[in-house]
């Protein structure tokens, strides 16, 4: 492990509960389980330490880090990379902020700085990959908005990108969520913040689109996020389509039979998205032997596929 990092491991050992487990063809990784104070607060954060560039998640809407778990494995056996996940204020086991109750002081942007302070903290400030799923690609744009020559690459997956959130609909949803929080007795606080500060979220966005400079491969789900009504799936599609057509470094993929989650319904295909978009940011002699590794992975998976479907015969 670099000298950096086992200060800085040592340095917050009181919050932190450190593990060993064996990963196939990675010999044994180092998993960091942590709370950071991140000004005032605590972030957790759940590392499995690797080498070279790391890999950022960005999960959905009040999801916590357990909502990786499928694929944190095949992906630090093939690519050896730094895996960092994390719960967001409030979520999983992450704190919330309770020096103030203003709605504007618990927006994305605060959650980008509390983030980016616990990166630093545990020295991943510098570059770096992203991953994002649904609400995480609103977190995965403004953190690339504000690092664009650190951030390599990134893959989203069935991503929310702010072209889809018309204002008529930012505001006929934020009337409805704020009649339901008024008949509530007991309001789930980060919920809340993040439920009525969607147009706040959508105006920074606008301002801060995701830079022209990093390549993406953008994953969207075949079978469309339910919707009320057509309309709105027809226009998920097409700001998908409009935010790919808009960069040559962009790749658009279609998910095929997967719904929102298409790292479940369809793991190798996430897996090989990633992977991907990580060899491409790296030196040749870097990707060579991550790619020998995908190769490994890929015909387990494809013969897995056959011999499940021998079981249900």
């Amino acid at each position: 492990m670099h000298p950096g990092r086992m200060k800085i491991m040592r340095r917050y050992l009181p919050a932190t509960v450190v593990f060993w487990g064996l990963m196939t063809n990675h010999g044994r990784c180092q998993t960091m389980d942590t709370l950071i104070d991140v000004g005032g607060y605590r972030l957790h954060f759940r590392i499995i330490e690797g080498q070279g560039m790391p890999i950022l998640f960005e999960g959905g809407s009040g999801a916590d880090v357990t909502v990786w778990d499928t694929i944190l494995k095949p992906l630090a056996d093939i690519t050896h990379a730094t895996l960092i996940t994390y719960d967001r204020p409030g979520f999983g086991k992450s704190e919330l902020d309770n020096s103030n109750h203003d709605l504007d002081k618990h927006g994305i942007l605060q959650g980008i700085e509390g983030l980016e302070t616990g990166l630093k903290k545990l020295g991943y400030n510098g570059n770096i990959m992203l991953v994002a799923h649904s609400f995480g690609g609103f977190c995965a744009t403004l953190y690339a908005a504000r690092h664009p020559a650190t951030v390599k690459a990134a893959v989203l997956i069935d991503a929310n990108h702010v072209c889809w959130f018309k204002d008529s609909y930012v505001d006929s949803i934020t009337a409805l969520r704020k009649k339901a929080y008024a008949d509530m007795k007991n309001i789930n606080l980060p919920e809340y913040y993040m439920g009525l500060n969607l147009s706040n979220t959508v105006h920074l966005l606008r301002k801060m689109p995701f830079p022209a400079t990093i390549p993406v491969i953008d994953l969207v789900a075949g079978n469309v996020p339910p919707f009320p009504d057509s309309a709105g799936a027809t226009r998920w599609r097409d700001c998908h389509r409009e935010f790919v057509a808009a960069q040559p470094n962009r790749e658009g993929i279609t998910a095929y039979g997967c719904a929102h989650f298409i790292f479940r319904d369809n793991l190798p295909l996430a897996v090989s998205a990633i992977v991907k978009a990580y060899t491409g940011a790296l030196r040749r002699g870097q990707a060579d032997a991550i790619r020998t590794r995908f190769v490994s992975y890929s015909l387990e998976q494809f013969n897995a596929v056959k011999r499940r479907g021998a079981h249900l015969n």
